[in-house]
């Protein structure tokens, strides 16, 4: 007899310490990027421009390579595809270690090699999905913790630590890469087909007859579905995109001192804990298309703020944001699985979609402040496309709750024509 924990095999909560250890040192090269940028352009000599440009190569090549992933995962297996991004990113962040610290080989080895570590994007959510039944939205969210608590940590780290800078983040993860990720992911990761995996991932209609039931025969069609889903990708993407490349930019542009803004990021990385914990609680037990509207409704009040600059904006952004950072992609491709059955390529599809966004929002901003001096106009965008992707998953809840009434009526109009008769 299988061992079970909270109704769970004990397989998939190992898994989910393996995937989580992952994301904990990977934590290291989104810390990098967001804190440094100033001093890697100062040390490489170059623009904002071209850090951006680095960041939005890799961005698009990992978006590519997401469908191809979700394809080859569906083929070979998530383990094998979650592997081979592995050892490509580490091989990434290698020569940008030891390729004489050089712009060229920053570019290629952080902004080429490592966007072809992306073939493995998809491979997380669907081993998540293959292994457990009861609590997806939960496990999701303690993985995605796993990147925030590692931004928490690492940033006073490096803040205290003066002597401390971007090369040795590249360099621990390197290493980490070496001594850590790539065993774990061999030894302690199951494939997702196995020892029950596939009885759990056959299950998803039962578990939310709700959501599945409203695609079938309803006024909300599959196209309409995975458009919405995916512009809401594409949306927190571009947010993502704002945030990880820009943010630290942004209050330094805004004259935020040092100290507030270690803080503030201190302060986003532990929100986002609760925030994944707190949205992946109620994403198992709540209609998910008005929590996920209400989850980008709270983001443009988060934007908002920081496009104001107020004395308080940092911490507040970071508090608001944080609640929401981790929970859309999951939320979203929680969406795809329970109304439409969602395939690994069709997670690729929509990952693709996530990064287009993150290219844009890490793109236009460098290109913003290299032409306004500010990043304004960025942080307007955010409020837009964020402002659409709540409406568009407000539009899909009010379509369904409409066809449930008809069809309530119609049902009530039949049982009595019955009983007359």
């Amino acid at each position: 007899m299988k061992r079970t924990w909270l109704r769970e095999p004990g397989y998939a909560w190992l898994g989910l310490g393996s995937l989580w250890l992952v994301g904990f040192i990977g934590a290291l090269m989104r810390f990098s990027m967001a804190f440094f940028q100033v001093q890697i352009s100062e040390d490489l000599g170059v623009s904002r421009g071209f850090i951006s440009a680095a960041w939005s190569t890799q961005l698009f090549i990992a978006a590519l390579c997401a469908p191809l992933g979700g394809w080859l995962a569906d083929r070979y297996g998530p383990k094998k595809v979650m592997l081979l991004g592995a050892i490509l990113g580490t091989v990434g962040t290698g020569i940008v270690t030891f390729g004489g610290h050089q712009d060229l080989f920053f570019f290629v080895g952080y902004g080429v090699i490592s966007g072809f570590a992306g073939i493995g994007s998809s491979a997380t959510y669907l081993l998540l999905f293959a292994w457990f039944r009861h609590h997806r939205a939960k496990a999701t969210g303690l993985l995605a913790s796993a990147s925030s608590l590692g931004l928490a940590i690492t940033t006073p780290v490096f803040v205290s630590a003066s002597s401390l800078t971007w090369r040795d983040a590249f360099l621990a993860s390197f290493v980490l890469g070496i001594l850590v990720t790539i065993p774990v992911i061999l030894f302690g990761i199951k494939e997702a087909g196995s020892a029950g995996g596939k009885s759990a991932s056959s299950s998803s209609t039962a578990v939310q007859p709700s959501l599945a039931a409203a695609s079938t025969g309803t006024t909300v069609k599959l196209l309409p579905v995975f458009i919405v889903v995916a512009f809401a990708l594409f949306a927190c993407g571009f947010n993502m995109g704002t945030v990880e490349m820009n943010l630290v930019a942004i209050h330094q542009a805004a004259k935020v001192s040092p100290e507030r803004i270690a803080l503030s990021m201190s302060v986003l990385g532990a929100m986002e804990i609760v925030g994944s914990l707190v949205m992946g609680y109620w994403l198992d037990r709540s209609d998910k298309l008005a929590l996920m509207s209400l989850l980008y409704g709270v983001r443009i009040a988060g934007f908002i703020l920081l496009f104001m600059h107020l004395s308080w904006s940092p911490v507040s952004f970071a508090v608001l944001f944080g609640l929401t950072y981790l929970s859309a992609i999951p939320g979203g491709l929680l969406v795809i699985k329970e109304m439409l059955q969602g395939k690994g390529q069709q997670t690729g599809w929509l990952l693709l979609f996530h990064q287009g966004g993150g290219i844009l929002g890490s793109l236009v901003g460098g290109l913003a402040f290299d032409r306004f001096g500010d990043y304004q106009a960025l942080i307007g965008l955010d409020i837009l496309i964020s402002g659409l992707a709540a409406l568009g998953y407000l539009a899909l809840f009010l379509s369904r709750k409409r066809d449930f009434h008809r069809k309530a009526k119609n049902r009530y109009a039949v049982d009595s024509h019955a009983a007359q008769g």
